[in-house]
């Protein structure tokens, strides 16, 4: 937050920032992406990810049963960890002078340009592990 606050407060006249936010990313990433990432970043937690979300797991609600297919279980502690992994070399690959993120927040600042395109770029290897930004937000 300081880092972005003092940004803002030199922002040159053809710079900018924009605030983004995931739509519901938690529950919308690939787990097949969440496991492909920990095999290559942390290999040593790949076992123990591997074996809670290779196959579904079920929600009970009442009568019904939901198959939860995508995104880290609802209370498992490293479900953070597991998404921020997944997104790093999205984050690690723009060009922005102001790049940071927090779970499904990321916040980008530079020249209007360079910001523009590394959006893009957020929207493009967002689709491909089927996450999407709130435009509302």
């Amino acid at each position: 937050m300081h880092s972005a606050c003092r940004y803002i407060e030199a922002l040159p006249q053809d710079h900018m920032v924009v605030k983004l936010d995931f739509t519901n990313s938690c529950n919308s990433i690939h787990r097949r992406d969440m496991l492909h990432s920990v095999h290559n970043r942390l290999p040593e937690l790949y076992t123990y990810c591997q074996s809670a979300y290779v196959l579904p797991s079920y929600l009970f609600f009442g009568p019904y049963v939901i198959s939860s297919e995508k995104g880290a279980q609802q209370g498992d502690l490293i479900g953070p960890l597991l998404f921020s992994n997944t997104l790093q070399p999205v984050l690690s690959s723009l060009q922005a002078h102001l790049n940071l993120g927090y779970l499904d927040d990321v916040t980008l600042g530079g020249p209007v340009e360079m910001v523009a395109s590394d959006v893009a770029d957020i929207v493009n290897a967002g689709s491909k592990i089927d996450l999407s930004l709130n435009a509302a937000k």
